[in-house]
């Protein structure tokens, strides 16, 4: 095939869209499309709010009823990354030999914990009546921590330690529950790896190549193509046939033949696997937000094995002890987000994994994968423990999502008492606390009660430091007047994060409505001491010195702002030498203002009454009327029309009784 020989390039670009699309949200603000998850249709089914996601899905869905798992072998960036891993490992020459995992058990979990979503929002909230639009709503990378630790962390967990342990596609072949959907289309699609002549007598290199371990020599030989379920159609299989026997193809051919798939036999036994099942549920529950769904389940699925391995052995081997070494120091780190450091972090820790991998006996590590395996019954005592501990979570993290679908069911029907009083027991234990804890605060400050707010958005950001939602909750705070709270969060936010000027200064504005002028005049002066270019710091500077009564000394601040950002303080400027009665002046800076915001009525307002206020009424009912094209239903622009033409009247009747 053609398009094979493209594949790796194909991979490369999906890849770097995937990365695109997160930088396009989260750096440079564009917010038109949201989260491609596969998880949004079944949001979509909850709530009725078709997304971004939900097309996409939708889209996938009906691809794979004809092509089955072709989205798995050349657009998953799951996929990718483990294709990475591997092809690495190759160049270093670690050779991982292919442990076949026929256990769909954490896939099936993580299916049903979906469902099991769904109709508990159906049961609380009931089924969604109508269907609404928004490809936004949903951001880009939701339910993680955004973390370049954290991606080097998952590229080390679920690429090259799965790949290393159980060879190519393990995470794929043992714990992806969209992998599981993708099966199911895979049965009834047409689209096939199909013999298209004669199989010569071979070595069986398609067998060898093939990167889920499929047995695809022996399905072609007996039933003509590739039937089994788990092919993701990534054509290796295609370039590795000497003879180039296969080809992919809708239709059947005289070679078709029908009959079951071909199993591979499993390298694992079934206890090891529901050990392995039960370890990745139990680190799903306890760390499934600080980590994300698919690493929580990689880390507890090797964790298992682990276990296992060395309770065979009664010792534990450099290789595997360095493994979580480097896995317990990574997570330490995983919300590390210094860009060129946390990366030379990550990229540290997988070539620290590479070099032992590499000059550690592998053999003496993990013979017992290929040769003991799959004889080795975990002890009855040692399962017993995982699965009650494995049950006891499950059951409790049941009962807190109930309790949470009754919340947001309350919260639907405005019944923020019921609502606050079911979270404010539980909202620690929330999938995603930051945001439980910032939805409680919102809350609590609606029914009055803005102490307890405060406590809410604290804990809120302790958790996840989020300065878009900081600014949120100082806005709500201070527009409500609740200047103590508003304090309290501002303290926090400065002592949090001390390089952030904007905190420095909503301080300062705190201060300055609870009439604490000093203290407000130094925390402006530690601000622009520290931030010297920062224009915002030396208007505030400037203002606290007007309302202080030394108006030239924040006259200077205000003009030194000017020269850092002039259609910024131009306003600010214009409103200062207007209070001052100094008009023409104020008159300069207003012209530039406008220009610079020509959309702004309110700005508009403020030019014509400084106008009306040097008697100019004809130039200044001009403004009012522009700024009433741009705002026809600005009441006071009309007020202050007839006012000026009042005035106008005055002026000539006084002039007509004269004469």
């Amino acid at each position: 095939m053609l398009w094979a020989k493209y594949r790796n390039w194909l991979l490369l670009m999906v890849y770097v869209l995937f990365f695109l699309h997160t930088a396009l949200w989260h750096h440079w603000g564009y917010e038109g499309v949201g989260h491609l998850g596969f998880g949004e249709f079944f949001g979509t089914l909850r709530n009725g709010v078709v997304t971004a996601g939900t097309i996409f899905t939708i889209i996938v869905f009906v691809h794979a009823l004809f092509f089955g798992g072709l989205f798995c072998g050349w657009l998953c960036h799951w996929g990718i990354t483990q294709d990475l891993a591997a092809g690495i490992m190759r160049r270093f020459g670690i050779k991982p030999v292919m442990a076949q995992l026929n256990s769909k058990i954490i896939p099936w979990i993580w299916f049903l914990i979906i469902i099991a979503q769904v109709v508990l929002y159906w049961i609380y909230s009931g089924f969604p009546t109508e269907l609404s639009f928004n490809p936004s709503a949903t951001p880009v990378w939701s339910g993680v921590p955004r973390s370049i630790m954290l991606i080097c962390m998952t590229t080390l967990a679920s690429g090259f330690i799965l790949v290393f342990l159980f060879g190519e596609r393990a995470f794929c072949r043992c714990i992806c529950t969209f992998r599981l959907w993708f099966s199911w289309f895979e049965k009834l699609a047409p689209h096939k790896v199909r013999q298209t002549k004669a199989c010569a007598s071979c070595s069986n290199e398609c067998t060898d190549a093939c990167p889920m371990g499929l047995m695809v020599a022996e399905e072609v030989k007996q039933l003509g193509h590739v039937k089994n379920q788990e092919c993701i159609k990534c054509h290796i299989c295609i370039g590795a046939c000497p003879h180039g026997v296969l080809q992919t193809s809708l239709r059947k051919n005289e070679f078709h033949k029908d009959g079951p798939q071909i199993d591979p036999p499993a390298a694992l036994s079934s206890s090891i696997s529901w050990l392995q099942a039960g370890f990745a549920v139990i680190v799903l529950v306890l760390f499934g937000f600080d980590l994300g769904g698919n690493i929580s389940l990689s880390l507890g699925f090797i964790a298992g094995f682990l276990l296992i391995h060395t309770w065979q052995n009664r010792r534990i081997s450099p290789l595997e002890a360095g493994v979580i070494v480097i896995l317990v120091v990574g997570m330490y780190f995983r919300h590390d987000m210094n860009d060129a450091s946390s990366l030379l972090k990550g990229l540290l820790a997988i070539s620290v994994f590479l070099l032992a991998a590499r000059n550690l006996d592998y053999k003496r590590g993990f013979e017992f994968i290929s040769i003991k395996a799959k004889a080795t019954r975990v002890p009855a005592g040692m399962l017993a423990v995982v699965i009650i501990l494995t049950m006891a979570l499950g059951a409790k993290e049941t009962h807190n999502s109930i309790l949470f679908h009754r919340a947001n069911a309350a919260k639907s029907s405005n019944d923020l008492k019921t609502f606050v009083a079911i979270m404010e027991g539980c909202a620690g234990a929330h999938l995603n606390p930051a945001n439980a804890y910032f939805d409680l605060g919102n809350a609590q400050l609606a029914i009055d009660m803005p102490d307890k707010a405060v406590n809410s958005f604290i804990k809120s950001l302790e958790l996840d430091f989020n300065k878009k939602a900081a600014d949120t909750m100082l806005e709500r705070l201070f527009t409500a007047r609740l200047f103590d709270q508003s304090l309290l969060i501002a303290e926090w936010l400065v002592a949090r994060s001390p390089e952030t000027p904007r905190f420095r200064i909503a301080h300062g504005n705190i201060l300055i409505q609870l009439n604490r002028l000093e203290e407000a005049q130094k925390v402006y002066a530690e601000t622009t001491e520290r931030f010297p270019e920062n224009h915002d710091a030396l208007i505030a500077q400037g203002e606290i010195k007007v309302a202080m009564g030394n108006s030239e000394e924040g006259l200077k601040f205000m003009l030194k702002a000017y020269e850092i950002a002039p259609a910024s303080t131009s306003i600010h400027l214009a409103d200062f030498y207007r209070r001052l009665g100094r008009h023409n002046e104020a008159e300069q800076y207003f012209v530039q203002a406008v220009t610079a915001n020509p959309e702004n009525s309110d700005l508009m307002i403020d030019q014509g009454m400084n106008l009306f206020e040097q008697k100019k009424y004809r130039e200044a009912i001009e403004i009012w009327q522009t700024a009433l094209e741009k705002a026809p239903n600005l009441v006071v622009a009309r007020d202050y029309i007839a006012m000026a033409e009042l005035e106008i009247k005055k002026r000539r009747d006084a002039i007509l009784g004269r004469q």
